[in-house]
């Protein structure tokens, strides 16, 4: 299949580029800076582009699916939502626009209080401290607010918001929301460390938003094996996934 792919040169981003690849998909990846991706110049199409702008978004518009797995790097840049409506804009007249997986995260919309559940050891959902489990406490109440910055949470629901707004955009899209990523680093993405990081367990669980979490941890490249299986399993279009190891 044909695949576009915004964020490949994320953490997430790069292993769906090296899953892509492995299973023979043809690839383009819309990205800012061509160079990051030079190593991989002669396996897949490199377009230069603004994923916030739907002129570079509409680059992908050959495509069959399009994964999403850009974050925002700060609170002061906010992008998820921007390219959420980037994307809806490039493709909501299309009646052949691409599928498309869009990755946020658990904790967000409907899925918030499966978040807030996260015991602190063990997998087994816990609501005994005020209504969250210890690690969904610390997580909701410390974490977020004044670690990861409440706006990027909150870009990432109101990308899924833009989505769903636009019915001939959301029939096509499977978003999906991995649990918290694991291991928590620095790494350069396809750097050694990057790779060492990658983990050997590939196995993931797929959830509804209200069921509980069979776990809070995923490791990212178990979290692009699965964006990829959904790459050619459209059975989920139209729904929204958690993901979990």
């Amino acid at each position: 299949m044909k695949v576009g792919l915004i964020g490949s040169t994320g953490k997430t981003g790069g292993w769906a580029l090296e899953e892509c690849l492995e299973r023979g998909h043809t690839v383009t990846a819309l990205v800012r800076t061509a160079s990051k991706l030079a190593a991989y110049a002669d396996k897949i199409t490199i377009v230069e582009g603004d994923a916030t702008e739907s002129g570079s978004i509409q680059k992908l518009d050959d495509v069959d699916v399009i994964i999403s797995t850009i974050g925002s790097p700060n609170k002061e840049t906010l992008v998820v939502k921007k390219t959420a409506e980037a994307l809806v804009e490039a493709f909501k007249s299309k009646s052949s626009a691409p599928r498309v997986i869009w990755m946020t995260s658990t904790g967000i919309n409907e899925a918030t209080d499966q978040a807030k559940s996260y015991p602190l050891i063990g997998k087994t959902p816990s609501q005994w401290f005020f209504g969250f489990g210890l690690f969904g406490w610390l997580q909701f109440k410390v974490l977020i607010p004044y670690v990861i910055g409440q706006e990027l949470w909150d870009d990432m629901a109101h990308s899924e918001t833009v989505i769903r707004e636009n019915e001939d955009i959301v029939k096509k899209t499977t978003i999906v929301r991995p649990g918290n990523m694991w291991p928590v680093s620095e790494a350069a993405t396809f750097s050694e460390e990057w790779r060492k990081e990658g983990g050997a367990d590939l196995e993931y669980k797929l959830v509804g938003a209200t069921d509980p979490p069979p776990g809070k941890w995923i490791g990212r490249k178990a979290i692009a094996k699965a964006l990829v299986d959904l790459v050619e399993d459209s059975s989920r279009d139209g729904t929204s996934v958690s993901l979990f190891q």
